[in-house]
Order: structure tokens, then sequence, then C-alpha cells
């Protein structure tokens, strides 16, 4: 019988033993999250488990080999387990203060069997780290360790339902598993929070507060007629989705900002990609907390953590802390350079192939309860660009060289020699060297380096940008380096682009530009083709007489730029009237048989041009003949010309009226314009003029010689 006993004991030891092992649900899926879990930091002394009998929450250790320092907050991973992991004393959110926290959650790979997540939650119950909705012997996976219990189907009020909740408390819900059980035989079953989804969702509430929950009544009439009641719960600051948002074995990034001053806190779900890190825009919502309610006794600051509950299924619940809010407040930015052109290349910006840059990674740490010490650079370097130099330089001037020897596919870790703290604030890693000689745009995609120290970790993206090739563009003249044309006539310009070999450009790619005398022409393509030809076409209008410079060159769609050709045009100078008056008259006038002057009316023009060469001299002459009337009498008096010199006799004889001299410019004489009323050509008549129409013939000659 001894022997019996023993070995009976023996049995009961090993059942006992496997029952705990399969409680731990160790499977495959948590193993591999822990596998991948990104870069956080570690916990100890800031998070800790909750201190109730049941809790199952735990501080757990990363596996992953690419990663240093990182912790896990495994809140469950098994089924009917209640889990919670609370902020220590020392780093409780202070609601004073604006604050950020970032973290990455792992809902598990379940996907619709995934039940039942897990809740953020900003708390002052007076239990504190033993804080836990009232179960009892069961545990119910709606309430994801936060949220009142619906047990009791014969509560017309929520009453009971809040106050077996978290007290004092505000909670973002990440929900896997629908509870939709609104029938009489459901109710009371804690399984009807979830009736207005159809799908997982984050959401956000106060789970003490009866208004959170609505009791529905619902009724039977068969065996017995009888009613009860279900609640639903209030639901705010809904981000939806299917059933691939949370539990789709990816490690999912939220980002939680609160503002003091507005009493506002935003949380942005998936807002980095959990393969490279690199920042996506995720989804955000808003809610305005009300401080009453979570922190009633006016601490200014609350305890946080995370919560779940799982009932018959389960899924696997962890949590990387990124940034704890008060501990290190620091960011990091990034900044490419291309010092050929001193241009900073933003998102979608273009570097050239060839050139020089200079890419800066800037650390920031701005505050926080500790120094950002024992600092690890994990640097996901942009590709095609070749890298010369690696150094950091600190706040306070000091530089070291970074060495660039273990760079393998893009990728090195540095650890940073010195601590960044209020007396040491900045730390810039600059690197440079030259970006690739690519034959053809090239997409340069984002990256992402992450800092990391035990007490936080940020991340900063480079930006996306376009490599461009640097090509040699040659123009040539196929219509010589000058040409003159006759008067009136076009000029067109033949020109040749030479494309370095091997690259994939044609003509229709490349785009002309000029300037005709300074002034800019339109722009314009290339024809279709592929010989490199092109012509340019100018018009007599856009050409002045005398020399004409027309300089050309040639763009490609890579911003590179050819050689600029000069082609002087040369249009023979010319001396000639821009413009005379068909038909002039003198003023209407009454005769008073006195000798009168009669003055010259607004229809006169006469306008000369010239564009030759400077220094030509030029004479206006005029003659006319007598003003005689329509049945053929004279007029008694004549056409004379004044100026300063006194007055001379229009007659048959030429009369010089005006001269000059041609300058560098298109000069333009207005003859009449320069008359005074007194001056010019004006009609005198005698004393014994009679009245009546007059005409006489005025011939204008323009002479190029004095």
């Amino acid at each position: 019988m001894k022997k019996l006993k023993v070995w009976l004991g023996l049995i009961i030891g090993i059942v006992l033993g496997l029952g705990q092992h399969v409680m731990g649900y160790a499977d495959s899926d948590y193993d591999n999250a822990l596998k991948t879990a990104p870069q956080g930091i570690s916990l100890e002394n800031i998070f800790t488990p909750g201190t109730t009998s049941n809790n199952t929450a735990a501080v757990v250790t990363t596996t992953n080999p690419a990663i240093t320092g990182t912790q896990a907050a495994k809140v469950n991973n098994g089924k009917n387990q209640f889990g919670a992991i609370w902020s220590t004393a020392d780093n409780v959110f202070n609601l004073k203060k604006n604050e950020t926290a970032s973290m990455w959650i792992y809902f598990g790979n379940t996907g619709k069997k995934a039940a039942d997540g897990m809740a953020l939650v900003f708390q002052n119950d007076s239990r504190g780290l033993n804080a836990t909705p009232t179960f009892g012997k069961t545990i119910y996976g709606e309430t994801l360790g936060v949220w009142g219990i619906a047990t009791d189907r014969k509560q017309a009020t929520a009453d009971k339902i809040a106050a077996s909740a978290i007290q004092n408390s505000w909670a973002l819900e990440f929900d896997t598993h629908l509870n939709k059980s609104t029938s009489y035989s459901n109710a009371g079953d804690a399984d009807s929070f979830d009736v207005d989804f159809d799908g997982p969702h984050l959401a956000n509430g106060y789970p003490g507060d009866v208004a959170t929950y609505n009791m529905v009544k619902t009724s039977q009439l068969l065996p017995i007629p009888s009613s009860g009641y279900y609640a639903r719960q209030q639901h705010e600051g809904v981000l939806n989705g299917d059933y691939t948002l949370l539990s789709n074995g990816a490690w999912h990034h939220l980002t939680v900002d609160w503002k003091a001053d507005s009493k506002i806190l935003t949380y942005t779900f998936n807002d980095k990609d959990p393969v490279d890190g690199t920042d996506q825009p995720g989804v955000s919502e808003q809610a305005t907390l009300d401080l009453d309610k979570i922190d009633p006794d006016h601490t200014d600051q609350i305890q946080w953590g995370f919560t779940g509950a799982t009932g018959s299924s389960y899924e696997n619940n962890l949590v990387v802390m990124e940034k704890i809010p008060g501990l290190v407040d620091a960011k990091a930015s990034t900044t490419l350079t291309d010092k050929d052109t001193n241009q900073v290349i933003d998102d979608g910006g273009i570097l050239k192939g060839g050139h020089k840059f200079q890419l800066d990674y800037q650390l920031n740490y701005l505050d926080g309860k500790q120094s950002w010490k024992d600092l690890t650079a994990k640097m996901s370097l942009p590709t095609h660009l070749n890298y010369d130099t690696a150094k950091i330089t600190y706040s306070d001037g000091t530089t070291s060289s970074l060495s660039l020897n273990g760079v393998v596919d893009n990728q090195i870790e540095w650890s940073l020699p010195t601590a960044l703290s209020t007396a040491n604030p900045r730390a810039t890693i600059t690197l440079t060297g030259t970006a690739e000689d690519v034959k053809g745009a090239t997409s340069v995609a984002a990256s992402a380096s992450t800092f990391n120290a035990v007490n936080g970790v940020v991340t900063t993206d480079t930006s996306a940008f376009t490599l461009n090739p640097t090509l040699e563009l040659n123009l040539f003249s196929l219509s010589g380096s000058s040409v003159q044309i006759e008067v009136g006539a076009s000029a067109t310009f033949k020109g040749l682009v030479i494309i370095p070999e091997g690259v994939d450009l044609s003509n229709d790619d490349m785009t002309v530009s000029s300037t005709l005398n300074g002034a800019s022409l339109p722009d314009f393509k290339m024809p279709t083709g592929d010989d490199g030809r092109f012509d340019l076409t100018l018009t007599p209008g856009q050409l002045k007489a005398g020399s004409n410079s027309l300089k050309l060159w040639v763009t490609d769609p890579y911003q590179n730029v050819s050689n600029e050709v000069t082609y002087t045009i040369i249009v023979p100078g010319q001396l000639t009237f821009q413009a005379v008056a068909e038909a002039s008259s003198f003023e209407k006038t009454s005769l008073t048989g006195s000798s009168q002057q009669i003055k010259r009316t607004s229809d006169w023009q006469v306008k000369i041009l010239d564009t030759r060469e400077a220094g030509a001299p030029w004479t206006l002459q005029v003659t006319a003949t007598p003003f005689v009337s329509s049945d053929g009498r004279t007029l008694s008096g004549e056409l004379r010309y004044y100026d300063e010199d006194g007055q001379t006799a229009i007659g048959g004889d030429p009369i010089t009226v005006s001269n000059g001299v041609s300058t560098d410019t298109d000069d333009v004489t207005d003859v009449v314009g320069n008359w005074q009323d007194e001056s010019g050509l004006l009609l005198d008549v005698d004393g014994g003029a009679v009245q009546g129409d007059y005409e006489s013939t005025i011939t204008w000659t323009l002479n190029n010689v004095p």
C-alpha cells in the first residue's frame, strides 16, 4: 500500500504540473510574438503587475535577437484569465502637464476566433494595484478587465454594473471579440456590450460611470412569461475595422497624446509600420476627459496601465512600451541635404546622382526624470547612397567619429558615448558621402532608425526621395553661329542634342528654353522622335533691326541642363516712314478781310523709324503745291514753315523741316508731335482771300544723307 500511495502521488504531481503548463498557453504564436517584438524599453521599476490574487499579468523578456533591453507586459495568454499591469508610484500620469506615451501592442493571430482584447486604463481606484472588476469565482472576458459585470438579469438599472467596474477610471478598449447576445435566455451572461458592432474596434468610456451602460428589457412567452435585462455599453471615439484590425499576428503601434489645458487625449492607432518602423498616417480619435470622474480628489495624477480578461477563448496580449510620460521626453528628426546645390531634400524631393550629400540625425532631450543614457542607435540608412564619413556632435561641442565598417545592407548599430540630459540636450549624427550615379530615376524609400535606451525609445524616418541621374547633355547648332536675313523675313535655328548612351530618353522628353535679346521665349517640347533634332523659328515681328541674340539650352526630365548656345540674327537697318497721315487739314476759319494765320488740326501725323546702325544721319524735306479751290480759284496766301530761326515759304523747292542721327535703339521720331502750336507748318492767308474749300498736295521726302 505504501508503494501504491507513492505512485499515486507521483501521478498527481505530474498531472498538476501538466495542468499548470497548459494554463500558461506558451503556444507558437506567443513565442513568435516575443521573437518579433519591436524595440522597446525595460519595464523594471516602471510597470508592475497588479496585486490581485487572480492576476496572471507579468513582465517578460522579449527574445528578438535584433533588439536589446526590451521587456514586454504579458497581459493575457490563456483562457479564463484576468490580467492587469500598472505604472509604479514614481511613474503615474501627470494630468497637469502635456504628456505623450507610445507603445506597441500585440493581440494574437486568431482573427475572428480571438477573445477578448485589452484596455488601456487610467484609474484612481482606491484599491490601486489591487484594482479589478469584482469577478467573484468567474472571469468574464466581456469586461476586458476593467468594465462592469452584467450578470444580474433582474437588474433594471446600471448601478450594480458600474459599481463592479474599476472605479474612477477611463478606458480605451481594444475589443477583438463581439459580445452580442440579446435574447432572454442570454440575459445576465455578461455577453451583450457590443450589440451595435459588426467587427473589432477601439472605443473609450468611463467603466465606473452608470451612464456608460444602457439596460435593455428582453422577455419570453414560453414556458412561462417572464422578462429580464441585458446591458449595452456606450462607446465613444470609435475606430472600427474588420477582423484583421487587431488579432492579425502583427504588432500595432499606439501613440497617446494628452493636452493638459484642453483636457483632450488623442489616441492614434497603427501610426508606424510594424515591419520597418516607418511612420504611417494611422487613425485617430479624441476624448475630452472629465477629471471629476477619474480624479475626484483632484490629485492631478493618475495610475495607468493595461488590463485584459478572457473566458473560454483567448488570444496572446502583450505590450512593449516605447515612451513613458515624464521618464524621458526626447525626439529625433532627420535632414538630407544636397551639398552640390545646398538644397534640403524634403519628402518627395529630388537628389541628383553623383552629388555630395549630408544626412543629419538630430536627437533632442526635452525633459525627464532621468537622463537618456546608454543610447544605442540602430540605423537603417537610405539606399543608393555611398557613405564616406560618420560622426556625432553634442551640444557641448564634443565630437566623436563613428565607424562605418559595420554597415551591412545599409544597417548599422552604434553605441553613443555620451548621455543626453538638460545639461547636454542635443546630439547630431552626421553622415556624408556621394549619391549613386544612376542611369534613370530611382525611388528611395523612407528608412526608419531607432534610438533606444532602457528608459526611452524614439524613432525617426528619412525623407522618401527620388535619385535622378546626372547627365551631360550637349547642344549643337546646325545653323552655324549667325545669319543675316532680309528685312521682313523669318529666321530659323536648327539644333541637335546629344544624349549619353545607355539613357532611355527621346526627343519628347526634352524641353527647349530660350531668350531673345534677353527676354524669355515660351518653353517647348522637342518634336517626337529619337534623332535629337529640333527647330525654332522667329517671325519678323519678334526681330529688331540690327543684331539679335538668341540663346538656347535644353533640359531633361531629371533637371539636367545642357550647355548654352548663342545664335546671332542680323536684320539690316532701315530708314522709313513709320506713319504718315493720308489727309491733313487746317482749322475752319472765317475771313475778316485782314491777314490771318490758320493753325493745324489734330489729324496731322508724320513719324520716322530709323533702325540703322548708330551715327547715320537723315533729313526730312517738304514741298507743297498752291492751295486751289474746286472751281479752280487759287488761295491768296501760302504755306509756311516756322521754327526758332524764323519762317520759310513752302513751295516747289524742298525745304528741310526735321533731321536726326540714328542711335543704338530703334528710334522713332514724331515730327509733328515735336511742333508747338506756333511752329511747324502753318497757313498764312492775305486780306484779299476769298471764302472757300482749298486743297494742296504736300510731299514729304526722307533722305538718309545730310
